[in-house]
């Protein structure tokens, strides 16, 4: 048995170790970096996880350098505990290294073998360093027992690197190679130098892992890079979303899914695109519908069985979206491959889409065996995009065909007839007027009152005339969400209207009626009081609290510590900055902020503001597109192309400017959006 030996200076001995570890240690970052750079141009899912592994050997090699250090700074030698963690640290970077290179693709059952051999491998080296160092004078002392152990290892990773053969596997198998003939060499010749030479050699070849998933194939020098695809940007744009519209005409489900896969194949520009269902209870699965956009011809329907494509069952099933390259090992690509008689597999993108009703998700994928079309970050925002979309026509189809439609009419219908009767009261009101102008000087101070409360009859009938106007317009709306909120906060108008005009009628007397109804529970109290805008707000967040921690979204609140009371009430000022704070859930992406913030401004020193900020993480729009919601004189054209988020928008947007406030928006693609409303205070 071969144990430890010292030079005759073994104080000088660390600086060697140190030095040949922080080389170790800037070869890891160095293809960590690359590795992270390629993966955020194309998410592929083996670049994620490439960037766990190489982040484990780095932790790895930067404690073993911390220890060392500490350690050598506090005995000022170098202990055989010292020597014996850094073997210890070269095993577990053998293992991280033979799982890089020969499992790209997920599997479990490797996947967790190889967290158990790092766990077990990182405890033992902690119970010699601390409570077993007694060991170390025996066989857990010698360097043959360490380096017997990493060519073992070694051994297996080879011969699975020769059996899998996986993308750029020469230069795994190199880096094999290597690292064993150092092994080798340390256990004949019982010193640490010829293992330290040969990690220095082989560690610098983990760069290769880079190139072994690239995201596209370059171009040729000298010819103009022109944009092929034909789109760069996705935006809310009519012609798609008409044509989105008419896929939903045809009562055929399998017909709506071919029209989905021959849409998206010639938005997207796929070589071929395809619709594929959830496994069955048997363990098939359907191709249901398919487009080959180079031919211009349907593509046939398949079964397949679900253990052929797992990963791509899996993430359906989840409702998850799959990046796999060209250059990927996985069964799911050849088998693809193979059952498309495909020469060779291309670059494959799947995206979820949930079907309403079915209450199941199927999936679309874009295969580019001909183009090798990447599937970059920009193409995976726009499919996503997309199949929200198609998830919003399932659910206005849904919507449809159950009737809830005729219930918006019907809705519609009452709120014009109670227009009719405060119409035809205010008319009464005018009538009385005329008539108290004309009696005696004692009742000028009467009129004056009863001036004022026509004035208020005549904003409300104003009002209403609005809120009917948009009712018509929203009516054709994909959100019916957004339309059953405004009915309900014009329903509240309405009953504050009828009960302010019957304590008019009786002179400020309160009937037994008026008495009982003031009692009623069905009344909301807060739609009597001026608003609070701190309790406002937080009673908001408290309500979206669930969808905030769903989506992990982090809220920055700036409020004044005791705020004015607006002059809008309670009830409408909480309607309005729901709508404004489920619009903020709703775009921002899981882990983002949401921020909001209240000032106070005086003008004149004689009436005082709020100003109230919203803003979100999320993707942002062009200033024409926020510019068109903002302006009172749509189309009718034009309002059926909202989404829900711009929906929301044109809502708020009226409701604020119904209670004499302004709303303005400011966003950017790419940097998020703020919405700001001012309001007045009492």
């Amino acid at each position: 048995m071969n144990h430890l030996h010292f030079n005759a200076n073994p104080t000088n001995l660390p600086l060697n170790y140190l030095g040949y570890s922080l080389l170790i240690i800037l070869a890891v970052a160095a293809a960590l970096v690359k590795v992270y750079l390629l993966w955020r141009k194309g998410r592929f899912t083996q670049g994620y996880r490439m960037i766990l592994g190489l982040l484990g050997l780095f932790l790895v090699r930067l404690i073993t350098f911390l220890i060392t250090y500490l350690g050598w700074q506090t005995y000022r030698q170098f202990t055989p505990g010292l020597t014996a963690l850094d073997q210890i640290s070269s095993l577990i970077g053998i293992i991280l290294i033979l799982w890089l290179w020969n499992f790209p693709e997920r599997s479990r059952g490797v996947d967790i073998a190889v967290i158990l051999l790092g766990l077990m491998t990182a405890a033992m080296a902690v119970g010699l360093l601390t409570r077993f160092s007694s060991l170390l004078q025996g066989l857990l002392g010698s360097i043959s027992f360490w380096q017997d152990l990493s060519i073992v290892w070694l051994v297996v990773g080879i011969g699975l690197i020769l059996i899998r053969k996986p993308n750029l596997w020469s230069y795994g198998l190199f880096m094999h190679i290597i690292l064993m003939l150092g092994s080798f060499l340390a256990v004949l010749s019982t010193q640490l130098e010829a293992l330290h030479l040969a990690q220095l050699v082989a560690y610098p070849l983990l760069l290769a892992l880079g190139d072994r998933f690239p995201i596209g194939e370059p171009r040729q020098i000298g010819l103009p890079q022109t944009d092929q695809q034909g789109r760069k940007h996705f935006s809310v744009e009519k012609k798609i979303l008409s044509v989105i519209q008419q896929l939903f005409d045809n009562n055929d489900p399998a017909g709506i899914l071919y029209k989905i896969a021959q849409t998206a194949a010639y938005l997207i520009l796929a070589d071929l695109t395809m619709v594929i269902d959830t496994p069955d209870k048997h363990g098939k699965i359907r191709i249901i519908a398919g487009y080959d956009l180079i031919r211009e011809e349907p593509l046939q329907a398949l079964t397949l069985e679900s253990k052929s494509i797992p990963l791509i069952s899996n993430y359906i099933e989840r409702g998850k979206m799959l990046h796999i390259p060209a250059s990927s090992t996985s069964r799911d690509l050849s088998h693809l491959a193979k059952m498309l008689q495909l020469s060779r597999p291309g670059h494959l993108l799947v995206s979820p889409v949930y079907v309403a009703g079915a209450n199941k998700t199927i999936g679309v994928i874009l295969f580019s065996p001909f183009s090798n079309r990447p599937w970059t970050k920009e193409d995976q925002n726009y499919i996503r995009l997309l199949c929200k979309l198609f998830e919003s026509a399932f659910k206005y189809r849904l919507i449809s065909q159950n009737g809830d439609s005729e219930g918006v009419k019907s809705s519609i219908r009452d709120l014009s007839a109670k227009l009719s009767e405060l119409t035809q009261e205010k008319q009464k009101l005018r009538e009385d007027i005329a008539v108290l102008s004309r009696e005696h000087q004692n009742l000028l101070q009467d009129q004056n009152a009863l001036q004022k409360k026509y004035d208020n009859l005549m904003n409300w009938g104003n009002s209403l005339q609005r809120h009917l106007a948009m009712l018509v317009d929203l009516s054709k709306k994909e959100s019916t969400e957004a339309l059953r909120k405004y009915i309900a906060v014009v329903e509240k108008e309405i009953e504050q209207v009828q009960d302010e005009v019957a304590y008019q009628g009786s002179e400020g007397k309160s009937t037994p009626e008026q008495e009982q109804k003031a009692k009623s529970p069905d009344i909301d109290p807060d739609s009597g009081r001026p608003a609070n805008l701190k309790e406002a707000i937080l009673s908001c967040l408290e309500s979206m609290q669930t969808e905030i921690e769903v989506k992990n979204l982090l809220t920055t609140l700036d409020l004044p510590e005791d705020p004015p009371l607006l002059k809008m009430n309670h009830a409408l000022f909480r309607e309005i900055f729901s709508f404004l704070l489920a619009n903020a859930v709703m775009e921002n992406d899981p882990e983002s902020e949401i921020r909001i913030r209240t000032q106070i401004y005086a003008e004149d020193h004689t009436q005082r503001f709020a100003h109230i900020k919203i803003s979100d993480q999320g993707e942002g729009y062009y200033p024409d597109e926020i510019t068109g919601i903002l302006n009172d004189h749509l189309t009718s054209e034009q309002q059926e192309q909202l989404s829900q988020v711009m929906t929301n928008l044109y809502v708020t947007k009226n409701l604020v400017e119904n209670e004499g406030g302004r709303m303005w928006v400011e966003s950017k693609p790419g940097s998020g959006t703020t919405v700001s409303l001012l309001l007045a205070f009492l």
